[in-house]
């Protein structure tokens, strides 16, 4: 066979010149296509040339600028890191654009918010303002120290009476009828107190004062006085005394002594009444 298309090789196969025409063939629009992007590729490029080269030229100080940025460490090592951290950075923008649109729903209700809310909003900024406000503001800047120590305080106290509750729950419970006891006692007081109209200083002055006597009755001295009086009063059958008796009795020491000290004490109470007389006239 002497025909070009149906020659073959020595093995068998079809030449490549024989192969590439047919090819050409089959590709015949597309190849046609092809040359005509080409050529209005060639001729854009034509155009643009001069464009570009001027633009190039009018651009050249900023273009390396922009080259040096991106040549300095810093640019790199942050391309570096951002390349690291690529999967982050994504998870970083899918919440960015998940806040954005969760921010864009709310604007409209904020502003609905702080329209219905701005006499109230108004009032609190005046309040906050106010020369008080920024006292108590600086006072506890000074005390901060003082207030985290109050604050450990309350901590510690509020566990230990956590701790303690149960504790306190099983004292009432097993002391149920003393806290009953007492709280009659309180309020038998308060009526006593409303139907008799205590002065309560008074009464305060009063229970001071037995206290004093109480410490004075405690006084060894006193209790002497008292025993040998007691002692002499419950005496069985005492010698009769009479008016001749009772001169020679003058004349003993310690019944002179007896004497004044009565003398002594009726003079001190009749002084005390006539100051508390006084005292209540006033």
């Amino acid at each position: 066979m002497a025909s070009n298309e149906g020659s073959l090789d020595a093995d068998g196969t079809l030449s490549d010149e024989t192969e590439l025409a047919r090819a050409i063939e089959e590709n015949e629009a597309e190849l046609a296509e092809l040359l005509q992007l080409l050529t209005v590729a060639e001729e854009l490029a034509a155009d643009l040339t001069p464009e570009l080269r001027e633009t190039v030229r009018e651009n050249r100080e900023p273009i390396r600028e922009l080259r040096m940025a991106f040549e300095r460490e810093e640019t790199l090592v942050l391309l570096q890191k951002v390349g690291e951290e690529s999967d982050t950075l994504i998870e970083l923008l899918d919440i960015l654009a998940v806040s954005k649109e969760l921010s864009d729903d709310l604007v409209p209700e904020l502003q609905v918010a702080i329209r219905e809310n701005r006499e109230i909003i108004e009032r609190v900024r005046l309040a906050l303002e106010s020369e008080e406000t920024i006292i108590l503001l600086e006072k506890l800047g000074d005390n901060t120290d003082t207030l985290a120590e109050m604050l450990d305080l309350l901590d510690a106290t509020h566990e230990l009476a956590m701790d303690l509750t149960p504790e306190l729950r099983d004292v009432a419970q097993d002391n149920r009828n003393v806290i009953r006891d007492l709280r009659m006692a309180a309020a038998g007081f308060a009526d006593a107190h409303e139907d008799a109209d205590v002065d309560m200083y008074e009464l305060g002055r009063n229970a001071g004062n037995m206290i004093a006597l109480v410490e004075t009755m405690g006084d060894p001295q006193f209790t002497s006085v008292v025993d040998a009086s007691i002692e002499g009063l419950t005496q069985e059958d005492p010698e009769p005394v009479g008016l001749i008796g009772l001169t020679k009795a003058l004349f003993d020491a310690d019944v002179r002594r007896a004497l004044g000290r009565l003398l002594a004490a009726a003079r001190a109470l009749g002084s005390t009444s006539l100051k508390e007389s006084d005292r209540r006239e006033r």
